[in-house]
């Protein structure tokens, strides 16, 4: 009977302005530990070691026929550049998090576009796990 009563406070709680900044959820599909959209950029992490997901994400990106403009990698984190066929730029940043976990950070545009990224998101993880 409390729930009841507890109910309005945690779903205040949940829509306040600080708190609906960051989304974060459980990855949708098998390998995506979770991810979240914020501030124009989808941050996803990978249950995959750094190296599959960097050549997981160029494979991704060819096949969705993005032109890379330049790319950068050391031994823990790197950098894409591309564009769309509409011009966009598409920045994504890749870091080590540990041996079977790796951080993506992608970027479509000025200001983001998060149906843009999603696909990208979803396009690296059929990359890493359905190929």
């Amino acid at each position: 009977m409390r729930i009841k009563y507890l109910l309005p406070f945690v779903l205040i709680f949940c829509f306040s302005a600080c708190s609906s900044l960051v989304f974060f959820s459980a990855g949708t599909a098998a390998g995506v530990g979770g991810y979240k959209f914020y501030k124009g950029s989808l941050t996803v992490i990978y249950q995959a070691p750094y190296m599959d997901t960097w050549d997981a994400t160029l494979r991704a990106l060819d096949k969705m026929n993005l032109q890379i403009e330049s790319k950068k990698h050391d031994l823990t984190k790197g950098k894409i550049k591309a564009r769309t066929a509409d011009n966009k730029q598409v920045h994504i940043s890749l870091k080590y998090k540990s041996s079977e976990q790796t951080e993506v950070v992608i970027r479509v545009g000025i200001f983001g576009d998060k149906a843009a990224s999603m696909v990208i998101k979803d396009e690296i993880r059929k990359e890493l796990f359905e190929s």
